[in-house]
């Protein structure tokens, strides 16, 4: 029988959760929040102690939050399990934990999603956009990313995405129109569950929900803390969305203290500088470079350089700026390591295209809102508290939402090239981008060149 609690727990505290549950006092509601690959976990072991594998088939209810209506849901607690003890109703994703301006996170996550592969998520996530917006099916099939107001862009996805982005956007809705996933009504059903739950009748069965997304501010998500347990596992993040140092420095100890592996220090760094934001991407990327390793007990640098693909994309700034400054060599050797690592072609033209577009908007920068004020040498702190508020709104805007060591960074690489440079850069990398999509060209080949050309082009500005 479930028992009543309320607290607000640290992913520290999962194993007292599920200590309880042993025990016979397992709460009526838990709301896990975080990523996706925590909150399975987490969502897993309670799962293991309440209900036996020999009874899920019948004490074990699994629904897809994003296309299940909650009163489904409710009438499932109201009916007992076919089995003697505890009923679990495991709810993934529900939308009612969500506010709108939690959108651009779930935008993030759906970007994250397709760029590792995971198409039917990445659709998934955008359906849940277009429904919290208020959007029917209809709408969706006659709407165009590619020349959609940014107006209309934030209306669903709660941010301004760039042109390549927008590519992706129209990608993962044809994704969800072969899996033929369609936009579902959504009515923030909070009222109907809160009722319920103050009710007595869900006492014989477990109400499980897991989010990657939640808003703590919520009615709703209090009243779960105060009713059973709100579970908040997300990890720590920068100011620009990225992983926090600490947040990777747990997740890679922790990957190497389960599979009995010892990180060299260097490797260690390594994988800090290729984090990115999102922790399932690490956390799958951990788990490649310990089945690369094999047997071996120690994981060395140059096994994270062989095998653990740059998820914060800080070869852009290394390559942009070896191109800037003219140096051939070294961005070749770049290219050539992102091809050994197997970076979709596709992929690499559209982030080498986007950086060279922000150049271009900091070379604007630089002849306009920082004209006189702006030198190689000022330090970052200087750049982030007296620059960086002078320019203009639609400087801003075209930075589209850019971390400031980023502008910073491509202030410093714009300063080296000129504009006609970039200009022709991105001209020819819409040739090698048809060409790539329209006849059997190396791509290999074809970004060689154009980095062999661009080269000798800065050299001579």
């Amino acid at each position: 029988m479930p028992a009543p609690g309320s607290s607000s727990l640290s992913n520290k505290d999962v194993a007292q959760l599920v200590k309880e549950a042993k025990a016979g006092k397992a709460r009526r509601v838990y709301l896990f929040a975080g990523e996706s690959f925590d909150t399975r976990t987490a969502a897993q072991a309670l799962i293991d102690e309440l209900v036996p594998e020999s009874k899920r088939a019948f004490n074990l209810e699994t629904y897809d939050g994003r296309t299940t209506p909650i009163l489904t849901v409710l009438d499932s607690l109201r009916t007992p399990g076919f089995f003697a003890g505890s009923k679990v109703i495991w709810v993934r994703e529900a939308p009612l934990f969500m506010s709108g301006d939690k959108r651009g996170d779930l935008t993030e996550a759906l970007f994250a999603d397709w760029d590792a592969g995971r198409e039917a998520q990445a659709a998934e996530k955008m359906l849940t956009l277009v429904a919290l917006a208020g959007w029917a099916q209809t709408q969706l099939d006659e709407a165009s990313w590619a020349s959609a107001s940014d107006a209309r862009i934030r209306e669903v996805f709660g941010k301004v995405v760039e042109a390549e982005q927008r590519q992706v956007l129209e990608a993962v809705r044809t994704a969800a129109k072969v899996r033929d996933l369609r936009v579902t009504e959504y009515h923030d059903e909070s009222a109907a569950l809160l009722a319920f739950l103050e009710s007595e009748a869900a006492s014989s069965a477990v109400l499980l929900f897991t989010s990657s997304t939640v808003d703590g501010r919520k009615k709703l998500v209090k009243r779960i803390q105060e009713l059973g347990s709100y579970v908040s596992l997300a990890v720590e993040r920068e100011r620009s969305g990225a992983l926090a140092r600490q947040s990777v420095d747990d997740l890679i100890r922790r990957f190497a203290q389960e599979r009995g592996k010892r990180v060299e220090a260097a490797a260690h760094e390594q994988i800090v500088r290729r984090a990115g934001a999102d922790a399932a991407n690490l956390a799958n990327e951990l788990e490649k470079l310990c089945l690369y390793v094999g047997d071996a007990a120690q994981i060395g640098e140059d096994d994270v350089v062989a095998s653990f693909r740059d998820l914060a994309e800080s070869w852009i700034f290394d390559f942009t700026r070896t191109l800037s400054q003219g140096q051939a060599g070294a961005a070749l050797a770049l290219l050539r390591g992102l091809f050994a690592q197997g970076e979709p072609p596709l992929r690499l033209l559209a982030l080498i295209a986007r950086e060279l577009r922000m150049l271009l908007v900091a070379r604007d920068c630089l002849g306009e809102s920082l004209r006189g004020s702006w030198t190689p040498r000022v330090p970052f702190a200087q750049f982030r508290d007296r620059l960086l508020p002078s320019l203009s709104d639609e400087e801003r805007e075209a930075f589209a939402g850019a971390h400031p060591f980023a502008i910073y960074l491509a202030l410093q690489n714009a300063a080296r090239a000129s504009v006609r440079g970039l200009q022709r850069a991105l001209l020819d990398l819409h040739e090698i981008d048809v060409a790539l999509k329209s006849t059997r060209a190396d791509p290999q080949l074809r970004l060689e060149a154009f980095v062999l050309t661009l080269c000798a082009a800065f050299r001579g500005k």
